[in-house]
C-alpha cells in the first residue's frame, strides 16, 4: 500500500544544483503520508467498474451448460484513486516509535 519507490523522487522534491557549489538543494520537505494509491479496478465500455468483467457464452447443443468467458479487451485502467485518509508510506527512511 503507498506510492512505490518510482514516485520517491516526486515527494521529495526536485534536488537542483547551486551554480557557485556543488551541495544540492531541495526545494520542498519529504512527507511520511501517502494520499493516492494506483487503482485496482477497471472500467468497460459501458462505465461499470470491476476487478474483472465475464460474458456468459451460450451453449452449442441442447442440455450442456452455459460458461462463462473472461473479458479482457476494451477495458480502461480506473488509475490514481484518493485514499479516504493519509497512510504512512513504507519507504519513507524515518524510523517511528512510542516512548511509554
Amino acid at each position: 500500500m503507498g506510492g512505490s519507490t518510482s514516485r520517491l523522487k516526486r515527494w521529495m522534491g526536485n534536488e537542483e544544483e547551486e551554480s557557485d557549489g556543488c551541495e544540492k538543494a531541495v526545494k520542498r520537505l519529504a512527507t511520511p503520508f501517502v494520499y493516492t494509491r494506483r487503482g485496482s479496478m477497471f472500467f468497460d465500455e459501458d462505465g461499470d467498474v470491476a476487478h474483472e468483467f465475464y460474458e456468459e457464452v451460450p451453449p452449442l447443443r441442447r442440455g450442456v451448460k452455459a460458461t462463462m468467458k473472461r473479458i479482457l479487451t476494451n477495458l480502461t485502467p480506473q488509475g490514481e484513486v484518493r485514499l479516504p485518509f493519509p497512510c504512512l508510506n513504507v519507504d519513507f527512511p524515518i524510523v517511528l516509535y512510542q516512548d511509554s
